[in-house]
């Protein structure tokens, strides 16, 4: 009950606002309080802190007090019943800052107010008791506020256009005691199995269609899991396991396409994705690694990590679909966080993997179960003071204006989006501007841009896992001038001759197949010159 006690309070007296609350309810732990969380955002003072924490354990001591003596009167001397209504006295109106009782509380025999406190506590639970509220130093009344923190049981799921968080606010990791994979997977087998079987064997993604085998994603190609066939009905159960694992009670609604992440007890968490075909669900499901993936493990350009020592500024992190562009954002979070104390939020769509604070603070926000919208994570984060924010991934030109804005008022910027190389990236991002407002954006943009990843993931010869080209750039003057004049003409040739600031993707796919990992028919595919790879074009290819 503390962390509602504090937070009642210090909402009603105006110190912090309910969103406040909200906003830092997920950051609750049994060692940290809603009030300490507040202080080390920066949102409330330490004296005004230390203040309301003797408040709330006196109310805790009077409360825990109260039910003792309860507790020891014998049952015998139990009051008698309540004489009739009409002999009773009329109750004294009460003061205009506190709330109304019920008409059959008693009055405590000191005549001091007592107050309804409901709520919950830091796992959604709901709870009532009755404290006596004394007077606090510094505050501006003595009364507590009930607050919406989110109750556990009530509809998560909201109707479309309806701009309301999920009634919780809990995020699980999937720890417990590991479930063993098969050694061979049935379609009667649970998700969980499922799932430790794709990690066994080193699966990326989960694909479950009605009539058809259990097909799994492996270094990039497909294989069927099972032999036997997976029916409507067996996917169905599947997806009542799965709703089990959702943080905000969500309900699979067939035929309402959706994409979460589940938390499963001993396999981990994953990202379900449904799409329905009338009342038949197609679902795919990617296995979220558990591992952290370290920096300097990713076979990014060497002067990548240099991002991760920038004060301020913005870096863009591209590829298509399934690159592993989160996974490169929260190396950089999680490097950050282990080197620099400093304050990181996150904002994603949605959380995948819970990140390892270090001897920083990080705080990740989901859009949809912590923030209505990206917009709002991001303002949120701002007026929080984060030093770095993580952003996982712009969808609109707001989002992004928002983003430069935060970068130039002095925090560090990593944002996820599309594209296939940085061409093609910036020119969409400056004409996606109405021409009238372009020069203006173009200067922003040239101002807080510092560095763009593009990244691709390529299986290996035979078969044997993926690696990572990229297209990266360590932003200069000169092209932070083209960039303000809208003319990227010269881009590729400028980030050639960067050197050890700057790699072409035809000049890391050259790498690759120098190195041996891949095959020059995948350079082929996948370069911005594909005459470079001209020796390796397959017969009937495209020219």
């Amino acid at each position: 009950m503390r962390n509602q006690y504090m937070a009642q309070v210090l909402v009603h007296n105006k110190v912090v606002t309910e969103d406040q609350v909200k906003a830092h309810w997920g950051e609750v732990t049994e060692s940290m309080d809603i009030g300490q969380v507040l202080v080390k955002a920066g949102i409330l003072q330490q004296a005004m802190y230390a203040k309301v924490l003797a408040f709330v354990q006196n109310l805790e001591a009077k409360h825990a007090a109260t039910a003792a003596n309860a507790a020891a009167q014998p049952a015998s001397a139990a009051p008698a019943a309540a004489p009739a209504a009409s002999a009773a006295p009329a109750p004294k109106p009460a003061p205009a800052h506190v709330e109304a009782k019920p008409a059959a509380m008693a009055e405590p025999a000191n005549d001091e107010p007592a107050l309804q406190i409901e709520g919950n506590n830091i796992y959604g639970e709901s709870s009532a008791s009755n404290v006596v509220v004394e007077t606090v130093s510094g505050l501006e009344t003595t009364s507590i506020s009930t607050i919406g923190i989110a109750e556990e049981g009530e509809e998560g799921s909201v109707e479309e256009g309806e701009l309301e968080l999920p009634r919780r606010f809990a995020l699980s990791s999937g720890e417990g005691k590991a479930v063993e994979a098969p050694q061979t997977l049935l379609p009667i087998m649970s998700l969980k199995k499922m799932i430790a079987f794709a990690r066994q064997y080193g699966a990326t993604d989960i694909y479950l269609y009605s009539n058809r085998q259990v097909v799994m994603r492996q270094s990039g190609a497909l294989f069927p899991a099972t032999e036997q066939v997976v029916d409507k009905t067996r996917i169905s159960e599947l997806l009542a396991e799965a709703s089990e694992g959702f943080a905000d009670g969500y309900m699979v609604v067939a035929g309402k396409n959706f994409s979460r992440t589940i938390a499963l007890a001993g396999v981990g968490r994953a990202r379900i994705s449904v799409t329905w075909n009338g009342v038949v669900p197609s679902v795919s499901i990617r296995v979220i690694p558990t591992e952290a993936a370290a920096l300097d493990s990713l076979n990014l350009p060497p002067f990548c990590t240099q991002f991760a020592g920038l004060n301020s500024g913005l870096v863009l992190v591209a590829g298509p679909s399934a690159s592993g562009r989160t996974t490169t954002v929260n190396a950089f979070a999680e490097a950050i966080a282990a080197n620099c104390p400093c304050y990181i939020q996150t904002v994603e769509r949605p959380i995948e993997r819970i990140l390892q604070g270090g001897s920083g603070a990080l705080v990740q926000k989901e859009v949809g179960l912590h923030v209505r919208t990206g917009v709002e994570g991001i303002s949120l984060a701002m007026r929080d003071g984060a030093d770095v924010i993580c952003f996982d991934h712009l969808e609109t030109i707001e989002e992004l204006n928002l983003l430069l804005q935060a970068a130039n008022s002095g925090a560090l910027v990593f944002a996820v989006t599309r594209g296939n190389n940085i061409h093609a990236l910036l020119s969409r991002l400056l004409v996606s501007v109405p021409e009238n407002a372009r020069p203006s954006f173009a200067n922003s943009l040239a101002d807080q841009l510092k560095g763009v990843i593009v990244q691709h993931l390529i299986p290996v010869v035979d078969n044997q896992g993926l690696v990572l080209a990229a297209e990266a750039v360590h932003v200069t003057p000169t092209i932070a001038g083209m960039i303000r004049k809208g003319d990227l003409s010269q881009l590729n040739a400028a980030i050639s001759s960067q050197r050890d600031q700057g790699i072409t993707l035809d000049d890391s796919l050259q790498k690759c197949v120098e190195a041996g990992y891949i095959d020059g028919v995948e350079a082929w595919k996948r370069a911005n010159d594909i005459r470079r790879f001209a020796a390796f074009k397959p017969a009937g290819g495209e020219a």
